[in-house]
């Protein structure tokens, strides 16, 4: 082992990047393998950041050269120049007879000098893995690191991903160009090899469990994040947090102890920008929009060409109806050149606010011809729900459930066909609605579809089939909070105006109301209490309880109950003797349905309540 003073130290402010790993063994095992295995073991360090390798090879072009180019130790250290980083790191790999030998080097970007060197001589390939996480242990050291820090975030390499170099390597294949992206479902064979290779890399099962989570397959995905959070005590720190926010994200979805989870991630790791965006995205869907902001905002400081912040920042401020403000993170995503279908659907929702129709259509076309469109067939048929063409919205959804069903997005299926359960149950139309709800749960069980049908069933007086639907849930997700705290009150709520004890209803929704902003409530748990209220006639309480629906269209842009709301405060404000107020009410509603489908109840119910109040 020969290792190089150190020539001038980074700082917890500095970044570095890291080049390909030089393998001249000859064996392929190696390529790629190393260097995911030295960004692992770099990264357990809360002191250093490495720059993300998607973000070296969207550099590339911008210096002529194929985007597709390895990271050699010259193009790394332009790239460091290029973006002001303070140092690259090369890893080296050659034989020495039945011997390898493993280099690092630390090189100043600025001047080419080396800052830091490790070199160890290894006895088998078994043993390569090891050296390299104890040589870049070393090296955190020369860089400046303290030795109280190494000692508390130092697992061996082994530990931390796996023994098994073929099982790193099967890893690496499934990595996205350094970063891990759990939106590439091209990924899963690789992931699934590596803990074939290797029953115990919790790292896979993890990542494994995040993809299947990010690609419609959720149902899938709480095996591996349980096995993995089992593991999580033989990773490092870094991958600890990691495994851990997936458990709580796709296990239980216990977006509670998510949040609490994220808190301290990034504590520890204040420069780890998905810490941040966990922080905000589990603050963001429990409803906490205002919390969700600055967290969001760090991580796309902390990295600004990952896509999931900025996304879920527009998802926050549009719930806050802070569309301009919207308007303007999507423009940034768009100039950074940041890519998701998510994008283009907010584009849409945003320009539905306006009424733009022609923005509406040639977002969904660019939407529809991306490789994941089949995600945004349900697009448009919410939004003909949304203004009562509920004939037109479910021939919609019937072909937007085929076009997912031959993509193999059976969870899109079942969730589609649910909505237009959910479409058809709130005017009223409640056989076609008994009807979607049962081919959606035969077509998918996942939690969001059963909740979905339960709700239409429960509105259609469908109790016996709502409650097993809710059983299941329970038994199945004892630990959602959103399904435990929103959906089965909702549940049992709306079954219980069904069937004239509005009391009840209020009872059962009570404790829903520190949940009633978040997007998966889909303004249910306010649009109960106001119905319920009507009942107890009880016009005030009915009225606030629609005026927290109406108020606050950007938590769901296209919820079927929005319109409804405002037919609600009418007739609120209608029995509260302010007809002026439920003129107003019923002018929207009717606005918004102008040209609904002739035969829906509300809708005439609606016209004959407005005429009278015209007299």
């Amino acid at each position: 082992m020969w290792t190089r003073p150190a020539q001038g130290a980074l700082t917890a402010r500095d970044t570095i990047i890291l080049a390909d790993f030089l393998n001249t063994t000859g064996d392929p095992v190696f390529d790629s393998t190393l260097k995911v295995a030295l960004a692992v073991a770099l990264e357990q360090s809360p002191f250093l950041k490495v720059f993300p390798d998607d973000r070296a090879h969207e550099d590339l072009p911008l210096m002529q050269r194929s985007p597709s180019e390895g990271i050699t130790r010259a193009i790394a250290r332009q790239i460091a120049e290029r973006e002001q980083l303070k140092a690259l790191v090369a890893g080296s790999i050659t034989s020495l007879g039945r011997h390898y030998v493993v280099g690092l080097e630390a090189v100043n970007a600025h001047n080419g000098d080396v800052m830091a060197r490790e070199q160890v001589e290894v006895a088998s390939k078994e043993e390569v893995l090891t050296s390299l996480g104890a040589a870049a242990s070393r090296l955190r050291r020369q860089l400046g690191e303290s030795l109280a820090s190494i000692q508390r975030y130092d697992v061996s390499l082994p530990q931390a991903t796996t023994p098994s170099l073929e099982a790193l390597h099967a890893y690496a294949l499934a990595i996205d160009e350094g970063r891990i992206n759990d939106q590439r479902p091209e990924s899963i064979p690789h992931l699934k090899r590596a803990i074939e290779l290797d029953p115990h890399f919790a790292l896979a099962m993890a990542q494994l469990s995040g993809t299947y989570a990010n690609t419609w397959q959720s149902a899938l995905a709480p095996e591996w994040s349980r096995k993995a959070f089992e593991l999580r005590d033989r990773v490092s720190e870094r991958e600890r947090y990691m495994i851990s926010w997936r458990y709580y994200r796709d296990a239980t979805q216990a977006w509670d102890q998510g949040l609490e989870l994220a808190r301290s991630w990034t504590d520890a790791y204040p420069r780890e920008s998905t810490a941040f965006n966990s922080m905000g995205r589990a603050a963001w869907a429990l409803g906490q929009y205002q919390q969700a902001i600055a967290p969001l905002r760090e991580s796309i400081r902390l990295d600004p060409r990952f896509f999931a912040p900025r996304l879920n920042l527009l998802w926050t401020l549009t719930g806050l109806n802070q569309f301009d403000a919207a308007k303007k993170v999507l423009e940034g995503a768009r100039a950074a050149n940041v890519h998701s279908i998510g994008f283009p659907q907010m584009a849409y929702l945003l320009a539905f606010i306006e009424n733009d129709t022609a923005t509406m259509m040639r977002e969904l076309d660019a939407a529809v011809a991306l490789p994941d469109g089949a995600w945004a067939s349900n697009w448009q048929p919410r939004i003909s729900a949304f203004g009562g063409h509920i004939a037109k919205a479910h021939e919609e959804f019937r072909r937007s459930v085929a076009v997912t069903s031959q993509t193999n997005l059976t969870e899109l299926s079942g969730l589609y066909s649910a909505q237009d359960a959910i479409s058809h149950a709130v005017v009223g139309q409640c056989a076609e609605a008994r009807s979607e709800a049962a081919a959606a749960v035969h077509l998918s069980r996942d939690n969001f579809t059963l909740e979905s049908a339960a709700r239409a069933l429960a509105w259609c007086d469908a109790d016996a089939d709502a409650l097993k639907l809710s059983a299941e849930l329970a038994r199945r997700y004892p630990d959602a909070i959103l399904t435990t705290h929103v959906m089965l009150p909702v549940i049992a709520a709306a079954s219980a105006l069904r069937s004239g004890r509005p009391a009840r209803g209020l009872e059962l929704l009570e404790p829903v109301r520190p949940f009633d902003h978040a997007q998966a409530a889909e303004f249910w748990p306010a649009y109960l209490r106001g119905e319920a209220q009507l009942q107890l006639k009880h016009s005030a309480e009915a009225a606030a309880e629609f005026r927290s629906i109406t108020d606050h269209r950007g938590e769901l842009v296209d919820a079927p109950l929005y319109p409804l709301a405002h037919l609600g405060l009418a007739r609120a404000l209608a029995s509260g003797n302010d007809p002026d107020g439920a003129r107003q009410a019923y002018l929207v509603f009717l606005t918004v349905w102008k040209g609904a489908d002739a035969n829906l109840l509300p809708l005439q119910q609606a016209r004959r309540e407005f005429a009278r109040l015209q007299q």
